[in-house]
């Protein structure tokens, strides 16, 4: 059984604002020939990256079919080890298995094609309750189709692909609560659900709060255009929400903002229905 990984709360990108909407959010990052002196690093390399990669080992053993999708270009593998190694100094093989193991992140290839982007290979270990298998073959429009409020994201699809996947290196965060600490959470595999904090939060006389993980993306591109490709990575960290909070004063009152101002449709697209009132009640109890 592969323990638990948990990204050190310091550590992990605070991305809460109000109001909050489903929008875009990108900041520029250094290119690719400047990758080791840059900061924000395309990719993140920390003291957990053994733990990472046990985790991914497990995935492509039990879970390869819905893990591991697509054929993956040869020439992006390679692309992606040097850029790699030019950031990190750390050598990884151009193969597919090799850098699903080896990178912290997950990442999805896409090729630019007469009707435009498209996601050609994916592998993603650690989705946050999406399948990869469902987004084959998809462009931009139709990969962010089932998400609520999506208008922003929509509006600026074109902009947003020109950008991240054919001009330069983007950045950008996007946080969940979750009731669960796993880093894989496909939508097929059984975890702790919302109703389960509920229950042990009763049972136990705590908080709902402490039972809550503050779950972060940190999504980055890398632009290949002399390949017409383009690699979306996906770095996820997770640590228990009441640490988060810790970190910094006022951060309970920013979230209980950012949850107020959540449309109905966005709560009931993250499962929060059930539980956005009383979280925000603990979160105001908390104080500034």
């Amino acid at each position: 059984m592969v323990t638990v990984v948990q990204t050190p709360a310091p550590q992990v990108p605070w991305a809460v604002s109000s109001p909050f909407r489903m929008r875009p959010g990108l900041a520029r990052l250094a290119a690719a020939h400047d990758m080791r002196d840059a900061a924000p690093p395309l990719f993140v390399r920390d003291p957990q990256a053994a733990a990472y990669a046990e985790h991914k080992r497990v995935s492509l053993q039990q879970h390869r079919a819905r893990g591991q999708i697509g054929e993956a270009d040869p020439a992006v593998l390679q692309a992606i080890a040097d850029t790699y190694k030019a950031q990190t100094g750390v050598p990884l093989k151009p193969e597919a298995d090799a850098l699903a193991v080896g990178l912290q992140e997950d990442f999805v290839i896409l090729h630019d094609e007469p009707d435009g982007m498209r996601t050609r290979f994916l592998s993603v270990s650690f989705p946050s309750n999406w399948a990869p298998a469902e987004k084959l073959g998809l462009d931009f429009a139709a990969i962010h189709a089932p998400v609520a409020d999506n208008a922003l994201l929509q509006a600026g699809g074109q902009a947003i692909i020109d950008m991240a996947f054919r001009q330069a290196s983007m950045l950008r965060h996007v946080w969940l609560l979750t009731p669960s600490g796993d880093l894989p959470q496909h939508p097929e595999t059984r975890r702790t659900r919302w109703e389960d904090a509920v229950l042990q939060a009763d049972a136990s006389g705590q908080r709902l709060i402490d039972q809550v993980f503050y779950r972060v993306e940190r999504q980055t591109t890398l632009p290949l255009p002399a390949l017409r490709r383009g690699v979306f990575f996906i770095r996820v960290m997770v640590c228990p929400l009441a640490e988060a909070l810790a970190v910094e004063p006022g951060r309970a009152t920013q979230l209980a903002e950012a949850l107020t101002s959540m449309s109905d449709a966005v709560v009931a697209y993250r499962g929060m229905v059930a539980v956005r009132e009383r979280l925000c009640a603990e979160l105001v109890a908390l104080g500034p």
